[in-house]
């Protein structure tokens, strides 16, 4: 096992994701942004704390309006 294996470098998790590049970025750039290091002028981000946000962005219906149909 390689010691970066659960990094992923920008256009690797844009892939994964199925976004472009960009969006990864511009996640990066959010108040709330996507966690990532920077490693010798490189962008890496850890699977682990990628899953965690995209958790962390996750919504629930409004009770109150599905009650009221």
């Amino acid at each position: 096992m390689a010691l970066l294996d659960e990094y992923l470098n920008r256009e690797q998790l844009a892939h994964e994701l199925k976004v472009n590049p960009r969006t990864v970025m511009r996640w990066q750039n959010l108040p709330d942004g996507l966690p990532f290091v920077e490693l010798g002028g490189r962008i890496l981000y850890r699977r682990a704390s990628v899953m965690e946000w995209i958790a962390s962005k996750e919504r629930f219906p409004n009770r109150r309006r599905r009650a009221a149909a």
